[in-house]
């Protein structure tokens, strides 16, 4: 792979996106946490910022329109994942008809819609990529910002002396489970870890390491093996990709290993990480994925009631009784066969987008090299996490953060395109052509 030097994440203005689009995006992430049920007549203070909170995707879905029509700049290339949950979205929108509750279902596809939409007005301009960096900046300060809080209001459960910390949602007063938690600490975490291999400044260095060391303890003391899986699967990706983080970071890891081998044989250690999985479950428990098996299998028979459309956003809520703890499955219920053929595709086309950048690596300005590596760090935590929790298949922080990736894999790939060929071949090819045409 190719080597590169550090990178200043500056320029000479700030801000680069639209007004417009900040607080759009803005509103969205105000709307976390809050629901279709917070729509009533308040009478306190907390329920008027609740009620403020829950109606802004009813701003957001109509501002974002209006402004995508009036500019008419957005230039997607084909196939591109934004566009294909767009699809899926639409599909489980019109499926909302279907759903036992047919105006909450509707509410949480508008939601998710918007999300895309406000994602769009950022590089709906004629050059994207500058307000495609600030939607991926603003996105990570978001998730370090929530993740800060958390860390902060629950900090007696997770910088305690208890064993673990599984059950913080008591702590939290029910908003977050240990799974969500470890999804807000694993974000900034991987961010912060690829920064610190990729900038000079002692200060730097040291803020990025201390906050990701901070982040993958709180993920450690979460012992959500969804988030704990995914994240040994990023760090594993980002120094399978990285240069630099191979040449640093893997004799570090590799001293660690062995000293932990050194100071406890390896069946102690074997014995340590069992327990620490297995939280004390049964083997009935552990081997059903924590209950998660009984709901795949009810998933499986709600999806077969409706295969071809499905029945709407948050179908595994109102058909199934439970949260569904799987993407693709999720994915089924909202939209069927016809949804959930376009949301595969999102996933597939993804990965696609990132490996075709990634070949052009060397045609890369030093900073998009880092943000790209970012975006693949991060999509490869969210891939594995797919599996026992929902990802972009439901409106959520995860489907945030990855239409902000998506987003920012398009405009760059929308600027490579744009680009004149820079490859050394290409270059003295056309040098040999130019001699050629001047010698006749």
């Amino acid at each position: 792979m190719t080597y590169f030097h550090s990178v200043p994440i500056r320029s000479e203005r700030f801000w680069h996106a639209p007004a417009s689009a900040l607080i759009l995006w803005t509103c969205l992430w105000c709307n976390l946490n809050t629901g279709f049920w917070n729509i009533q007549s308040p009478n306190n203070l907390y329920e008027w910022q609740a009620l403020i909170r829950a109606v802004l995707p009813f701003l957001v879905l109509p501002v974002s329109l209006f402004l995508l029509h009036q500019r008419r700049r957005l230039h997607l290339p084909r196939g591109a994942p934004s566009r294909l949950l767009m699809v899926y979205g639409i599909i489980a929108a019109l499926a909302s008809m279907l759903s036992p509750g047919p105006i909450a279902s509707l509410y949480w596809s508008m939601a998710f819609l918007a999300s895309i939409l406000a994602a769009w007005v950022f590089v709906n301009r004629a050059d994207p990529i500058q307000s495609a960096r600030q939607l991926l900046q603003v996105t990570w300060v978001a998730t370090f910002i929530i993740a800060a809080i958390i860390g902060y209001q629950a900090r007696n459960s997770v910088f305690g002396t208890g064993s673990t910390s599984y059950d913080i949602h008591l702590q939290l007063d029910q908003l977050s489970r240990s799974s969500g938690v470890a999804r807000w600490a694993a974000v900034p975490g991987l961010v912060c870890l690829v920064r610190a291999y990729h900038t000079r400044r002692a200060s730097l260095i040291a803020f990025f390491l201390a906050t990701a060391a901070v982040s993958f303890f709180i993920v450690y003391r979460m012992q959500s093996r969804g988030a704990i899986f995914g994240s040994v699967a990023a760090l594993l990706f980002a120094l399978l990709v990285s240069s630099r983080m191979r040449r640093y970071a893997l004799p570090f890891a590799s001293i660690a290993i062995i000293l932990i081998l050194i100071l406890d044989s390896p069946a102690t250690v074997s014995n340590r990480v069992s327990t620490y999985l297995q939280r004390g479950q049964s083997r009935e428990e552990f081997l059903s994925m924590t209950g998660r098996t009984r709901v795949y299998e009810r998933g499986v028979a709600a999806f077969q009631d409706s295969p071809v459309i499905g029945r709407g956003q948050w179908a595994d809520r109102m058909v199934v009784g439970e949260h569904i703890h799987n993407s693709f499955l999720q994915a089924l219920l909202n939209g069927g066969i016809l949804g959930g053929i376009p949301y595969f595709a999102s996933w597939i086309t993804g990965w696609v987008f990132f490996y075709r950048l990634q070949k052009w690596n060397d045609r890369l300005v030093a900073v998009d090299r880092v943000y790209l590596l970012e975006c693949g760090t991060v999509m490869m935590f969210f891939t594995f996490r797919a599996i026992p929790e929902t990802t972009t298949a439901s409106f959520a922080v995860d489907l945030l953060v990855m239409v902000a990736v998506y987003v920012y894999l398009e405009a760059l790939s929308v600027s490579m395109l744009r680009k004149p060929m820079r490859h050394p071949a290409f270059v003295m090819r056309r040098a040999v052509v130019r001699e050629a045409t001047v010698s006749l």
